[in-house]
């Protein structure tokens, strides 16, 4: 599990609700990184031209 080092046994016995808020902030971080990614192309554009 990404950079939590759990097992598949430690996952498994998560809540529905503490497995639903890891999910979650996956998903948060995963949308940040790619906002990242796109702002830094696009300056990098900029500065090509």
């Amino acid at each position: 599990m990404q950079e939590y080092h759990w097992t598949p046994k430690q996952w498994a016995d998560l809540s529905i609700r503490e497995k639903s808020i890891v999910i979650a902030s996956i998903q948060i971080r995963t949308r940040d990184e790619k906002r990242q990614q796109k702002e830094a192309e696009r300056k990098a554009r900029r500065k090509h031209i």
